[in-house]
């Protein structure tokens, strides 16, 4: 289930704090160096959401915006701490189906390599959306290259 994240502010940050320099952190942030947290707070066009299992505990942190003027959905964070939790990847899922039906344009990157890749695709496919793939755009801490994946759906509208 979903819930306003700023409800579980303060256990999402530190549930952040525990995973700051894991290189599950560095797929979620896309930098090697990055030492910010996300910043949980009411804003305009910005959605995050505590993600809860079935006895309202916080496995996860889901985040995205919408632009109004274009009607895209993007920039969206997605974060589990319950690592293989299966219920986390559904609850996802499910938010972006509604958001897939209610919006003209949905947006989303990831580091190359990220075990959640094959679902993403999948689902892109399903919706007729397209992957783009930029190698070697990003540098872990390791020093190793990953690629950028860009997924865009794109509902096309007849004009007459």
């Amino acid at each position: 289930m979903l819930k306003p994240a700023i409800l579980y502010k303060e256990e999402i940050e530190k549930a952040f704090a525990e995973q700051l320099y894991t290189d599950d952190f560095f797929l979620y942030s896309g930098y090697g160096i990055c030492n910010s947290l996300p910043e949980i707070k009411a804003e305009d066009g910005q959605y995050q959401w505590a993600v809860l299992d079935q006895k309202n505990n916080l496995i996860g942190y889901f985040s995205y915006r919408i632009q109004l003027e274009t009607d895209t959905v993007y920039n969206f964070g997605m974060y589990s701490f319950k690592r293989g939790n299966p219920y986390f990847g559904k609850v996802i899922f499910n938010k972006m189906e509604e958001l897939v039906k209610a919006h003209r344009r949905i947006e989303w990157r990831m580091i190359g390599g990220n075990p959640v890749e094959n679902s993403y695709d999948r689902f892109c496919e399903r919706h007729h959306g397209k992957k783009h793939v930029f190698e070697d755009c990003t540098i872990d801490l390791y020093g190793n290259y990953h690629d950028d994946v860009v997924y865009e759906i794109l509902k096309k509208y007849d004009h007459d």
